[in-house]
């Protein structure tokens, strides 16, 4: 009977399952489109694919500004909803599009005038740099539509609409799939584009994405609307509240990401022929991490909605439920991808070396996924209380603390090869794992912020 917290009902089971299930569908659709895209380019040769896995890393800077200003925003939206407040909710989501809108304009122009200097802070061999810039070339203008679609994406995940982002993004990848087909190879009396037509086949299938999530604003059928006016009429007073809590939790995102570039800096420094590994390795575990991004979800919305009806004791009971729910799904998952290690470098047409890095780094990932689990449900558990001051230090805060700073000074002051840096870094979540379960502890994530905000 003492393990009876651990684990909930059926009936509680069937609510995570219901909001992650189709977020879990919608991030499966991407990330396999992601892995064909990858194969697909990585078939032009492999400076091609690390080419593009550099041009990325700023690409992955931006949607990290992103998913903390929407993630943000989300927070109070799941708040204000688990509160039936309508009328706040448009608010915070009108705010959110405004601020979304700067940064993609803010990322945009950065790369329009200084490409070169963006990806030589990753990598300054030449062929790299030069391959790069046709990329960024056309990638730069999938911006701003990323911006106003992923607005929406997060937003209507946080009142619990799933399902028309499935749809949206079944759409947009097959898109992004038949144009790379089209465009990379130069089928169809297209000539051959190389890494050029992966960024334009990006690019088209991003403007359609926000093409329909703008139709679906301005139907209003889906809960929220596109209020132009109100973006420009913000409430002041609850907007300069909400931006104390949500300002941290961007800042976590946009520090965490810059970490995980500074990390990538320093394996390219190791060995740059093998970063093109690490490039398979990471579209690899995006699939298996569809479950864990679905999860994660269901953390936010279940316990934002708790906290926001002011169920502050069942949220906290929830919460352990999901961490021990994610935790068993994760031994899973991980016993799979290790058995399937060996045959995923197969259907590449990279160098033999490469290959043998990637089953490696596989086994060294996919050992190391229950501690990610576990660590990313406390960090989504923390942030829907708007505790942002113990998700700051627990992730970006370790990251740089930790992971950033072994990873520099190992490849600066060591002849380390890029594998054992990379277990090293990687099994650092294990000492993770004890910091997020001390702020978790804490209890300082357990308050209705919805009364905070209204006081």
């Amino acid at each position: 009977m003492r393990f009876k917290k651990f684990f909930g009902t059926k009936a509680f089971y069937k609510s995570v399952i219901v909001i992650a299930l189709p977020i879990m569908a919608q991030q499966f659709v991407t990330s396999f489109v992601n892995l064909i895209d990858n194969v697909m380019i990585g078939s032009v040769g492999s400076v091609a694919l690390t080419s593009v896995t550099v041009a990325n890393k700023f690409y992955l800077i931006f949607n990290s500004t992103l998913f903390g200003l929407c993630g943000a925003s989300g927070i109070f939206i799941a708040q204000y909803f688990g509160a039936k407040d309508h009328r706040k909710c448009q608010e915070v989501f009108d705010a959110n599009m405004l601020f979304s809108l700067l940064s993609g304009l803010l990322f945009t122009l950065m790369v329009i005038f200084i490409p070169v200097q963006i990806l030589q802070l990753f990598s300054k061999t030449p062929a790299i740099v030069d391959s790069g810039l046709s990329y960024l070339n056309f990638i730069k203008y999938s911006y701003l539509p990323y911006a106003v679609s992923m607005t929406c994406m997060m937003a209507l995940r946080s009142v619990g609409i799933n399902k028309i982002q499935l749809k949206i993004g079944i759409l947009t990848v097959a898109t992004n799939t038949c144009l790379n087909y089209i465009l990379i190879f130069g089928h169809f009396g297209f000539k051959p584009m190389g890494v050029e037509g992966a960024a334009i086949a990006t690019l088209i299938a991003r403007l359609v994405e926000m093409v329909i999530y703008l139709m679906l604003l301005l139907k209003r059928k889906h809960y929220f609307c596109l209020d132009i006016n109100g973006m420009f009429h913000l409430n002041k007073d609850l907007i300069s509240r909400l931006m104390i809590k949500a300002l941290p939790l961007t800042i976590n995102e946009i520090m965490f990401s810059l970490g995980n570039a500074m990390i990538f800096k320093s394996y390219i420094r190791t060995d740059e022929f093998l970063v093109a590994a690490i490039s398979v390795v990471d579209t690899v575990m995006n699939i298996a991490f569809i479950i864990f991004g679905g999860l994660s979800s269901a953390v936010a919305i279940m316990i934002g909605n708790k906290l926001g009806a002011n169920e502050l004791e069942e949220a906290r009971e929830n919460s352990l439920k999901l961490i021990v729910f994610g935790a068993m799904v994760a031994v899973v998952i991980s016993a799979i991808l290790i058995s399937f290690s060996g045959l995923i470098p197969k259907i590449y047409n990279l160098e033999p070396e490469i290959n043998q890095a990637i089953t490696t780094m596989l086994c060294i990932k996919s050992l190391m996924i229950p501690f990610y689990v576990i660590n990313v449900c406390i960090f989504f558990v923390l942030r829907a209380g708007g505790d942002a001051a113990s998700t700051l230090m627990m992730d970006s805060g370790f990251l740089w603390g930790a992971s950033v700073l072994f990873s520099t000074l190992l490849s600066i002051f060591t002849p380390i090869p890029l594998i054992p840096l990379y277990a090293i870094i990687e099994s650092l979540d294990i000492f993770k794992l004890f910091v997020a379960s001390y702020f978790y502890r804490k209890g300082h994530w357990v308050r209705n912020m919805t009364l905070e905000v209204e006081a």
